[in-house]
């Protein structure tokens, strides 16, 4: 969970502890993954024990999180009761109860806070929930003159933002990438040349946040760049949304930007690759992708044993993190077939027990790899950036469901080449 991202969930976690909004109330929280976590465990330490966790996936189910019980959301409909503990929930859970407004409340850290309140409303759930971060300022549903007046301040504030960005680049074609994730840049900009020469444009401005996004754009070459902090960001996507601004495209996945595309899935399937030629960008299945040709080569500054090392990548922000049992495992496995092991870091991540700790700059990430003979990693937007490299690449999934569709992560989010590892851990 991003930094930004986690110190707003405080901040509005705060406000309803001290307003004692929690007080004699089951508090539900929806979708297991990092964010969520991270927010069972705040509350935990103000002594606020979440009553259970709602997932979809089937796997996770009658699993636990420190000691709060993974359960299916249809487990809302049994819900009745005034309870403050998980401990108390199969003693409230019966056949024949009803739904109350007041003594529940369920709390929501993902992306997909629209679909996962549809989802209650639909299995008759009527009482509070609340969107504890605000991925996207402009997905605000309410009505109310506070919130649309906010819209109104927002987009006068992106339309300035556009303006400017037209007095430096009066007839450049717009590229918008919203999101800070690794792979959705990368493949936004494997497809953005294909996308350009079926529609002729010769000039591009692309929009992204921060330095890491930089560094993947750069990897295909010479861009003119504009760089944004999330907040501009925001509202530059919901000027260009408001005033249908034409010489432009929003990049991302996202149903806020493809009509609502993740319905399809519900029935066809589609890869998070093949989201950005066919829905994103409109291409047809011969469109290639055009692959980065500007990554450096390896410093080796650490002195690591070409080809008889592994480098493993444990840490990816949008992931629930594993146990450092499994990649103990994985590093006992390798060290005793002869492998020097590293774990790429960053910042005060910790490296695997048993390894050594590496930093290698992300251009040249894809050369460190071949060189080293092998990479293990958690699913993550690394991944996507070499994903062409030359050497053993084993990407690790979790066992669970893309989100409300009925295909598994390690479907949707699947790599040509790479081997497997799915774990329920």
């Amino acid at each position: 969970m991003e930094l930004r991202h986690k110190e707003e969930m405080i901040n509005l976690l705060d406000t309803y502890i001290e307003a004692r909004i929690f007080d004699n109330r089951a508090i539900f929280l929806f979708g297991h993954c990092n964010a969520t976590e991270e927010m069972a465990d705040y509350l935990l330490t103000h002594e606020i024990i979440p009553t259970a966790i709602f997932d979809n996936n089937i796997s996770k189910q009658k699993t636990n999180y420190r000691e709060i019980p993974i359960i299916a959301p249809e487990s809302i409909q049994n819900y009745h009761g005034n309870v403050h503990s998980q401990h108390s929930l199969n003693m409230h859970l019966h056949n024949d109860s009803l739904l109350r407004k007041n003594n529940s409340i369920v709390l929501i850290a993902t992306r997909f806070f629209s679909e996962m309140k549809a989802q209650l409303r639909r299995l008759g759930y009527d009482g509070e929930i609340i969107q504890v971060v605000e991925y996207n300022s402009f997905t605000e549903y309410s009505l109310s003159g506070k919130t649309l007046l906010d819209k109104k301040e927002r987009v006068l504030r992106g339309t300035q933002i556009l303006e400017q960005i037209r007095i430096k680049y009066p007839v450049h074609h717009i590229v918008v990438l919203p999101h800070d994730a690794l792979g959705d840049i990368y493949w936004a900009m494997s497809y953005m040349q294909a996308y350009c020469d079926k529609h002729l444009i010769n000039d591009v401005c692309i929009v992204i946040v921060g330095k890491r996004c930089r560094q993947v754009i750069e990897l295909f070459g010479e861009h003119s760049i504009i760089v944004l902090d999330h907040k501009a960001m925001n509202e530059l996507v919901q000027a260009i949304i408001f005033t249908c601004e034409e010489n432009c495209i929003i990049a991302h996945h996202d149903y806020l930007y493809t009509d609502l595309i993740i319905q399809y899935l519900n029935k066809h399937f589609l890869s998070f690759i093949d989201y950005y030629r066919y829905a994103v960008y409109g291409l047809n299945k011969d469109a290639r992708a055009t692959e980065p040709t500007n990554f450096a080569p390896f410093d080796n500054k650490v002195q690591i044993p070409k080809g008889k090392s592994v480098i493993v990548s444990p840490y990816a922000k949008s992931v629930v993190e594993l146990p450092s049992g499994f990649w103990e495992n994985i590093v006992e496995t390798y060290v005793h077939q002869g492998y020097h092991v590293y774990t790429n870091v960053a910042g005060n991540e910790p490296p695997i027990y048993g390894t050594k700790q590496l930093y290698v700059p992300l251009a040249q990430m894809k050369a460190a790899v071949e060189y080293a003979g092998a990479f293990i990693g958690i699913r993550s937007g690394l991944c996507d950036v070499i994903c062409t490299a030359n050497c053993r690449k084993i990407v690790v999934f979790p066992d669970c469901y893309y989100s409300t569709t009925p295909y598994k992560v390690d479907e949707f989010f699947a790599l040509p080449g790479w081997e497997k590892i799915i774990t329920s851990e």
